[in-house]
């Protein structure tokens, strides 16, 4: 405001003296035709001198005392804006000392030991700033006490004034709460739905080693349960198959299943009878998914691999990975084509969603868990997908093997060490463990 009032009192002032320079000139040519206006002239050019400069050092001065009260002003609402700002803010030095503070700071930490949360602020901001050039805003999420706050950290650079002195840089932190957004985001991720599978173990072979008479009411009791286990947290459960249940809840919940360590696995074997095999059950819940459609793939995934591992427990996979719980009873069926099948689908699932694989035998390895390592590496490859095989043995007969394997174009540089291994490995590989059987 102050630049553009100047500018246009210079140009006012340019074009006074362009009048003033034209009126001289018209003034001399009439003294030169008649010589009797010199004395005229001059007394009424030197009239018109004398009122432009009185003008124009009335003008200046009203000009310069309107530039420091619209100056005063707008320094006042400067201070009184950063006083009186609505959120907190705080100015350090570098090393965390505290040289100003507004009401609203004041106000909101009066009764809070802050001092060492805005020294470590700065202090990771410093350290930050010195590794990114010319970073001088940054922000950050801290709670203090039950809130939370987006901080705002604005590095202020000191003039250099003495050379052989250093100038200590400044810090501006704004605090701004954050709770109830972060409340919201909360609660938004407790109310998605979780979708899960519930499988009766060995279904056939459980109603073939039940009496006629005592089906019915069995088959009722597990049911009951089931429905009543997902009820109790809120949560709605559909039977889709003879053997087969699939239910919703909402997120928030999950922590508490875990914690009661699925207790519908143990309550569905208090239904046992004398000479029926035990009932047992497979759980598949996942949290993964945007939509409903992506979580059911998921949980059916899941639950795959839930019956690859021989059933009666649950899996939950969330954020990418699996957790396991429960345990096994004795197993009443061997591994089948059935299982074997649902383990190979699980299997390519795992594989298809990784970026690498990589292929490991049993400990003190030995030509038959290499070669069933080279048969996984081949069904990797035809899934379109990198990987290597990590040995740490090297008997005799296992070197020359390996030796042998390495001299095909198609296998060189595909066995590697653990150290290899370690150094390569990242969140998006996907380890596979196989023996031969």
């Amino acid at each position: 405001m102050p630049n553009n009032t100047k500018k246009t009192f210079q140009t006012i002032l340019t074009k006074i003296k362009i009048y003033l320079i034209i009126i001289a000139i018209v003034l001399i040519i009439l003294c030169v035709q008649n010589p009797i206006f010199i004395g005229p002239s001059i007394i009424l050019y030197g009239i018109l001198l004398a009122y432009h400069f009185s003008t124009e050092n009335r003008n200046k001065n009203e000009l310069d005392k309107h530039i420091q009260e619209l100056t005063f002003n707008v320094d006042t609402i400067a201070k009184n804006t950063l006083i009186n700002a609505p959120f907190p803010l705080v100015i350090t030095e570098d090393d965390g000392n505290i040289i100003w503070k507004s009401v609203n700071f004041i106000s909101e930490f009066g009764n809070i030991d802050i001092k060492p949360t805005i020294t470590e602020i700065v202090q990771t901001s410093k350290m930050q700033a010195e590794n990114v050039e010319e970073k001088k805003i940054q922000y950050k999420q801290v709670q203090i006490g039950k809130k939370h706050y987006e901080v705002i950290v604005e590095k202020i650079v000191a003039k250099q004034k003495n050379r052989k002195k250093k100038n200590n840089d400044m810090y501006v932190l704004y605090l701004i709460d954050n709770t109830e957004n972060i409340k919201l985001i909360k609660k938004l991720e407790e109310t998605k739905n979780s979708m899960g599978i519930i499988m009766i173990d060995s279904y056939d072979e459980l109603i073939q080693s039940m009496p006629q008479e005592e089906r019915t009411q069995v088959l009722t009791e597990i049911e009951t349960k089931i429905f009543d286990w997902v009820a109790k947290f809120e949560g709605v459960a559909l039977k889709t198959e003879r053997d087969r249940y699939v239910f919703m809840f909402e997120q928030k919940y999950i922590d508490k299943i875990i914690e009661n360590k699925f207790e519908i696995l143990g309550m569905a074997k208090d239904t046992e009878k004398e000479g029926v095999i035990p009932t047992t059950l497979s759980i598949a819940i996942c949290l993964d998914g945007e939509t409903h459609s992506e979580k059911y793939k998921e949980t059916v995934s899941a639950m795959d691999l839930v019956l690859g591992r021989g059933g009666d427990q649950a899996v939950v996979k969330r954020n990418g990975k699996y957790e396991f719980f429960g345990g096994k009873v004795q197993e009443v069926e061997k591994r089948t084509k059935v299982k074997a099948r649902t383990v190979a689908v699980a299997l390519e699932e795992l594989i298809k969603e990784s970026e690498k694989v990589l292929i490991m035998g049993h400990v003190n390895g030995d030509i038959d868990s290499m070669a069933s390592s080279l048969g996984i590496y081949r069904i990797v490859k035809s899934l379109g997908k990198t990987a290597k095989i990590v040995n740490n043995t090297y008997g005799l007969t296992l070197k020359d093997f390996i030796e042998a394997v390495e001299q095909e174009k198609e296998y060189e540089g595909v066995i590697i060490d653990k150290g290899q291994a370690i150094s390569e490995i990242t969140r998006r590989y996907f380890t596979c463990s196989c023996r031969h059987t």
